[in-house]
């Protein structure tokens, strides 16, 4: 029974990778996570209908959001997925938190067809995952990180004026594309992950990176076209790649001291029995 419940489960571990893969890629090709990634420094590059020009920081909005953030948490699980069931929370979360911002905003559009698809995505990653209650019932306790939810509340400050002035200028469009109310979903998914990060379970070190990535890149693209509608300005830009350097400098530090420490611990419980 154990035998067959091992195979079971490799077989699960092998068919979450094939969909991790082939959703990770339809995130970075089909919903153009790539090529709008790239709109501020090539326009137009690998579109299948490019971008108004007016619309290349909300380009690299889309790109964060859907080719960084969500791809990279996938592409991140294909080594050894069962240890890192917190990627799979936050991109099953993140989507909702999207999800959620896209039904309010632009109902007609959510409703289409976009929950549906995006639904039917996150039931199979679900369903072929062998460890389902780690999700959102994880086994492991949460240690709150004291500096990384400071720093998340930085990123809460730092991301506010963006998501409301997001939220407003969506409310106002009437074309309804969802690229202003894109941003305040980026910024309240950029929050679910930094709290995610600071409860320190398994991947959460994983996690970080690519949030640290993300502000990264987004203070580059702010710098490159800093005029463009909704780029967070050259201050901006060089704040949130300041940003993105501590957090990746906060989690190293904090994990080289860990990798130190747990020797040091295990000897000492051999020495104490």
């Amino acid at each position: 029974m154990k035998k067959e419940s091992t195979g079971k489960s490799v077989w699960l571990q092998v068919t979450f990778r094939v969909f991790a893969v082939v959703f990770a890629a339809g995130g970075l090709f089909i919903l153009q996570g790539i090529s709008e990634a790239l709109e501020p420094w090539m326009h137009g590059v690998m579109a299948s209908s490019p971008l108004a020009d007016e619309l290349r920081f909300h380009g690299a909005v889309h790109g964060a959001l859907i080719g960084i953030l969500f791809s990279f948490s996938l592409l991140a699980m294909l080594k050894k997925p069962l240890s890192k069931p917190i990627l799979l929370q936050y991109y099953i979360g993140g989507h909702l938190i999207f999800l959620a911002t896209l039904a309010i905003m632009v109902p007609a559009l959510a409703f289409h067809f976009i929950l549906i698809v995006f639904g039917v995505v996150l039931a199979i990653l679900y369903a072929t995952y062998a460890k389902r209650r780690e999700i959102f019932r994880p086994s492991e306790p949460a240690v709150m990180n004291r500096t990384l939810l400071i720093m998340a509340g930085i990123a809460l400050l730092g991301l506010l004026p963006f998501s409301i002035d997001g939220a407003i200028h969506q409310l106002k469009d009437p074309v309804q594309q969802f690229r202003w109310g894109e941003g305040t979903a980026l910024s309240l998914v950029l929050l679910y992950g930094g709290y995610l990060t600071a409860t320190g379970r398994t991947g959460s070190r994983t996690l970080g990176a690519i949030l640290s990535m993300a502000y990264v890149f987004l203070g580059a693209a702010s710098i490159t076209i800093p005029g463009y509608p909704g780029s967070w300005g050259l201050w901006g830009g060089l704040a949130a790649i300041l940003y993105g350097c501590v957090y990746a400098a906060i989690l190293f530090r904090q994990s080289s001291a860990r990798n130190v420490t747990a020797p040091i611990e295990s000897l000492s419980a051999k020495s104490n029995p």
